[in-house]
């Protein structure tokens, strides 16, 4: 899985402000006909459980972005109609730690190990083999944690959109999978009973990986003491330091306070 620092983000942003700076506003609308189909849609308008709120052009990227809000849930959902052979879906949530054990990060993980749908250990990664997906990944950042993909065809499209949809409302977070993508107490000799304790953990040595280099060092000391309040003064990602604190109720409540459509993205 991939982290997405403040630093970042500025940096991105900048980049494609100074795009869109440089692309003519005054190109007229192209016709299109994936386009033209949202186009007839009016704010206050009932489609599927969801009232469109917004509709707007935005002629830089040939697309026309539909705004609309989930009766029941509350959920805000962005629907970007364009000509484009890819189908692109992601969910996000807000999520906003106050400390350093990287809860958000190990629970990006988690919930890709298997939910009640699909309980098979990583359905995620079997994925990977059987479907026609040209992008799938997840993303945890300071402040949001982001389920994203694409492919070319429609049946994948639903095959995956249903996969992703019940491992991040409905997954299992089992104590054996919090231990295995978390940290966990290993000996050093599996073979030996006297060998000493180390900790493991796939979160936990990735983040040893990436404090393992200056720059990722330096970006966050400088994120952390420049935003020292609220969830930018901590380590979203995990400080090994600090990830060997989390427990396994800690996670399963972090995922209840915002795993919610009323959360969602």
């Amino acid at each position: 899985m991939f982290r997405v620092s403040f630093i970042q983000r500025t940096i991105q942003r900048r980049i494609c402000k100074r795009w869109f700076s440089s692309v003519t506003q005054s190109e007229p609308l192209r016709n299109s006909a994936v386009q033209d189909t949202v186009r007839v849609l009016q704010p206050g308008t009932t489609l599927h459980g969801y009232t469109v709120e917004k509709i707007e052009e935005v002629p830089e990227l040939f697309l026309t972005a539909v705004c609309l809000q989930h009766n029941k849930t509350g959920a805000q959902h962005l629907h970007v109609a364009r000509d484009d052979t890819n189908n692109t879906f992601s969910v996000a949530f807000k999520t906003t730690p106050l400390d350093s054990t990287g809860v958000p990060h190990i629970l990006e993980h988690t919930v890709l190990c298997g939910s009640q749908k699909y309980p098979v250990r990583d359905p995620f990664f079997k994925m990977i083999n059987r479907s026609l997906a040209t992008f799938m990944n997840a993303f945890t950042a300071s402040d949001w944690t982001m389920y994203p993909f694409s492919t070319q065809n429609r049946q994948d499209f639903k095959n995956l959109l249903s996969i992703y949809l019940d491992a991040v409302f409905y997954p299992q977070l089992r104590e054996l999978d919090f231990s295995q993508e978390g940290w966990r107490l290993e000996p050093v000799d599996l073979t030996d009973p006297n060998s000493p304790l180390t900790f493991k953990g796939v979160v936990y040595n990735e983040m040893k990986g990436v404090f393992s280099s200056q720059q990722s060092i330096f970006c966050e000391a400088v994120q952390n003491r420049l935003l020292p309040s609220h969830t930018y003064g901590v380590v979203s990602g995990g400080d090994p330091a600090c990830i060997p604190d989390l427990t396994w109720q800690q996670l399963k409540h972090f995922h209840q306070t915002h795993y919610h459509p009323s959360n969602a993205r």
